[in-house]
């Protein structure tokens, strides 16, 4: 039996401190305690349970952990804990974990350091049974799970009985005629919402049907995300009935209904989870709402812990599901017949306007929300879609030859110069400078993206910058920070420089450190040109390199770009396999799962990395400026083929598009807008933190230009770029070192820009 000498022994510490530790009676730093816990949960040291009780009996602390304030369902559940145990005498404190798996760790453990009597948790990990196993079981921990019941655990849990609600609330639905029925819940590993998809499919089969699984929508359980996953995943044209696990839910689902012209409830009927209330104007009008009550949970469960603190050692975990009071009571509900969708009285191909555009999140964001668009305007939009490397040579095939196949089409900021100056994109100037359209509304950094030789050329559709991302809980861990700080004598943080950043992914690589949280420190995206060519600017430009002088001569070959290919050959030896095999989306991926510690990427993935994260369970994600304070300015425009005879039509979405309803949907979706609206907003700015870090980043942005001289062809910039990121593959494929392949590519350079009519170059 492993012993307080041999835990102390291991932590480090002495005996006494792992006392303290354990008993609370005296305070331990916190980064001693997780050592500590950490060596008892290595060695599975049991502590004497009646010693402790003896300590920690006169304690008439409790801690509730809530996912987050925002939720007012969880909040109302807090009331009836409060009021409950106050009445007993007893001090309630409160932490939120903000939907964070580590910060719910660190609050629980906190709380525990404190000697608190008793917890109270609703969990946003309830799958992470190790944890609340090691942390709390073993140590007979006085504690009640509320509502989201770990698996596989034996533990106090206090609920609704949410599988029979949803079986009785289907089978009503079908026995009254409805058969076309959604449900829309939350993440399926909570056991609350899994009930719900049970008692869903249960009452299709005991009423010899079969549920339709592409008809269960799970969210995670903010508006938002609902609002975005209702309008993605289910058939709402079809849809007579949509039930939903909690009230925010609904809002959101609410909304996305709202936005497909389906009213509620005159042509579908929407049924929620709801709170029990005396007022009516607490309801969402013309949804069902059940009825159950948050403060009475929070008083069953209160009432439960205090069972368990006045009886530790003898107590048995107890099970109690409370009854929904909507399976009292009859649905009065009646099926009708789906609308269709408001359309204009006829789309002719007079009205219909074909866009070529990039595979990109905003891109697919605003086809979803199109449809809409064509409902209201008799407008019909269709979309083609390809990689950003395939593009330009559409653009360029399809209007070169004036097959005018489409009407609009994306296009990469650098492009502008050479499409003007081959007259494959018009001048809308006449448009963006009428009293119609509000300049405005739209970054300004955006719009120049648009201007050449001072007239319009577009309309941006997304614009953005590079940022870091970083493994927040990773760089605020503090037995990391302390690691970081013994190897490199400086605090761990958001690298400001590339030294730091090389220095910091080397920390965070398995290979160069055995204990790395992290597999590797990074990832660089380099599969096409396109992807490789901005993230070596973005390091040339830090140094102070450059790739042609201001006379226009190419200068590759300079100690500036020679610091900064030996900055870029030190980062890829912490990344887990070359550049040329990477694409920004395995980067994105490799970061999500928690391959890597750090990521350079767009913001347009921001959304999308969040999401992961918070799906995969494994940690918080923080943005930051990138190290040396030089992006590369990103953006798509939608420019107008000059042959086009739709100009109208298109005056009309571009108007639309610029509206502040649809450019808050575009974010919601996860897409990017150029309208400003997004980035001001308080409820957007607390759900995607990253807005405020890309409009900041706005102001270290630099764009990626061609060399000008006036009456001369434009140099495509994809040539130039193709010449820089030989640059790498010479000296990682060839051997070569990093001044040979400069030199090599700048004579390479020099014929390039000679071929298109500038002089003959030389570098000083």
């Amino acid at each position: 039996m492993v012993t307080l000498k041999e835990v102390a022994k291991d932590a480090g510490v002495s005996v006494a401190t792992v006392s303290c530790c354990l008993s609370g009676k005296k305070p331990v730093k916190p980064e001693t305690k997780l050592r500590i816990l950490d060596s008892i949960e290595k060695l599975k040291y049991i502590p004497n349970t009646a010693a402790r009780n003896l300590k920690s009996f006169s304690s008439k602390l409790v801690g509730v952990i809530l996912t987050d304030i925002d939720n007012l369902y969880h909040t109302e559940i807090f009331k009836g804990i409060s009021s409950y145990l106050q009445h007993h005498g007893y001090t309630v404190s409160v932490a939120f974990s903000n939907n964070s798996p580590d910060i719910e760790c660190k609050k629980i453990e906190d709380f525990i350091s404190q000697n608190v009597a008793g917890l109270i948790i609703i969990s946003c990990q309830p799958q992470n049974t190790n944890f609340f196993q090691n942390r709390m079981v073993n140590y007979d921990i006085p504690s009640v799970f509320v509502e989201r019941n770990p698996a596989n655990l034996f533990v106090n849990y206090v609920g609704y009985h949410n599988y029979e609600t949803t079986h009785h609330i289907v089978s009503s639905l079908i026995e009254k005629g409805f058969d076309n029925i959604a449900l829309v819940c939350g993440p399926e590993h909570f056991s609350c919402e899994s009930e719900c998809i049970r008692g869903y499919n249960d009452a299709f089969y005991d009423h010899s049907l079969t549920a339709n699984n592409n008809q269960i929508c799970t969210t995670d359980m903010s508006k938002e995300d609902s609002f975005k996953s209702v309008l993605k995943n289910l058939p709402l044209h079809s849809l007579q009935a949509i039930i939903t696990t909690s009230k925010n839910i609904a809002y959101g689902t609410l909304e996305a209904l709202s936005f497909k012209n389906r009213k509620v409830p005159d042509d579908i009927q929407l049924i929620t989870f709801s709170e029990e209330s005396w007022t009516n104007s607490s309801k969402i009008p013309g949804v069902f709402h059940s009825s159950r009550s948050p403060l009475n949970l929070g008083g069953i469960a209160s009432k439960l812990l205090l069972k368990n603190i006045q009886s530790p050692i003898l107590f048995e975990p107890q099970v109690l599901i409370q009854q929904d009071q909507i399976i009292q009571q009859p649905l009065n509900l009646h099926p009708s017949t789906p609308s269709s969708p408001s359309k204009a009285p006829c789309l002719l191909a007079s009205k219909r306007v074909k866009a070529l555009m990039v595979d990109l999140a905003t891109s697919r964001s605003i086809q979803l929300l199109s449809e809409s668009f064509s409902q209201h305007t008799g407008i019909e939009i269709e979309f083609d879609f390809l990689p950003q490397d395939k593009i330009l040579d559409r653009i360029v095939d399809t209007l070169g030859h004036a097959q005018n196949q489409y009407d609009i089409f994306m296009y990469d900021i650098p492009w502008l110069s050479y499409l003007v100056q081959n007259s494959f994109v018009a001048d809308i100037s006449s448009f963006i400078m009428g009293e119609d359209f509000q300049l405005e509304k739209i970054f300004q950094g955006n719009m120049e993206n648009c201007i050449y030789d001072n007239k319009y050329y577009g309309l941006p559709l997304l614009g953005g910058s590079q940022l870091m991302f970083y493994r927040k809980d990773l760089f605020e861990n503090l037995e990391i920070v302390k690691a970081f700080n013994n190897k490199y004598k400086m605090p761990l943080s958001p690298p400001k420089t590339w030294t730091q950043f090389n220095g910091t992914s080397e920390f965070f690589t398995r290979s160069f450190n055995p204990d790395s949280p992290t597999e590797f420190g990074t990832s660089m995206a380099g599969i096409t040109d396109e992807e490789l060519a901005p993230e070596l600017l973005i390091r040339l430009w830090a140094y102070g390199g450059v790739l042609w002088d201001t006379y226009n001569r190419p200068c590759l070959n300079t100690p500036a770009n020679v610091r900064a290919f030996t900055s870029i050959i030190d980062t890829l030896q912490y990344t887990s396999r070359s550049p040329f095999e990477t694409s920004i989306t395995q980067t994105v991926e490799d970061f999500s799962s928690g391959k890597t510690a750090m990521l350079i990427t767009y913001s347009e993935y921001a959304a999308q990395i969040s999401k992961s994260l918070q799906n995969q369970i494994i940690g918080r994600v923080g943005c930051e400026i990138l190290p040396g304070k030089r992006s590369v300015s990103i953006g798509w425009n939608l420019g107008v083929n000059p042959l086009t005879e739709k100009r109208e039509s298109i005056y009309a979405l571009f108007q639309w598009l610029c509206r502040q309803d649809i450019s808050f949907y575009i974010t919601i979706l996860g897409g990017q807008s150029p309208v400003t609206a997004p980035y001001h907003n308080l409820d957007l700015l607390r759900l995607y933190p990253w807005l405020a870090m890309t409009e900041k980043s706005f102001h270290y942005t630099k764009k990626r230009n061609e060399p000008y001289k006036k009456n001369t062809l434009v140099i495509p910039l994809n040539r130039i770029e193709k010449i820089l990121c030989n640059v790498l593959r010479q000296v990682l494929n060839e051997g070569l070192s990093i001044p040979e392949a400069l030199e090599r590519n700048q004579q390479r350079m020099k014929q390039l820009f000679g071929s298109y009519g500038y002089p003959s170059p030389y570098c000083k």
